[in-house]
């Protein structure tokens, strides 16, 4: 995790989260190149408490988590709050959430991103957002068609994970 001097503007901490972050792809495996990407790709913003991972996320869709194959690849920043002194956890904080959007995104991407609240224990306890721009195969950003479990843009033969994995038990 690198940690940002109290001085650090947000845009020079978005400036260099995305480089970071191209330097691999997070694909969501637990494996030992995915926790030191994470690790890699986690920031403290001493100024506001702020704990910040930035991650270019590949595979929603090839793993068979979702349907549709526009949900396939996104920036992914996920967001919590500490007090900046002690470190104990506070919860979102509306307004350094908008810095912190305004800094990674432009408003027109910001229209396009998927904004999703803590769902696992660890997440909930820590109060992590996400929020995701889903983008295309050159990572352009994009608006997905349709939500992720539709099958109208899903190739013919692919299967979702859990039919994957009953017919390697079958």
């Amino acid at each position: 995790m690198i940690v940002f001097a109290m001085h650090e503007l947000p845009s020079i901490v978005a400036q260099e989260m995305y480089r970071r972050a191209k330097h691999s792809f997070f694909s969501g495996t637990d494996t030992p190149d995915d926790k030191k990407l994470i690790n890699h790709c986690t920031a403290q913003h001493s100024a506001t408490g702020t704990i910040i991972i930035f991650t270019r996320d590949i595979g929603y869709h090839t793993s068979g988590w979702w349907k549709n194959p526009d949900y396939e690849r996104c920036w992914h920043l996920s967001l919590s709050f500490r007090e900046p002194l002690s470190g104990s956890i506070l919860p979102k904080d509306e307004q350094i959430s908008k810095l912190w959007l305004d800094a990674f995104f432009s408003l027109e991407d910001q229209k396009k991103i998927w904004v999703e609240p803590p769902h696992y224990s660890n997440g909930k306890t820590n109060d992590v957002w996400h929020y995701r721009l889903f983008c295309d195969k050159h990572w352009l950003p994009l608006l997905p068609r349709k939500e992720v479990y539709t099958t109208e843009f899903t190739e013919k033969g692919w299967k979702s994970f859990s039919e994957v994995q009953a017919s390697v038990k079958g």
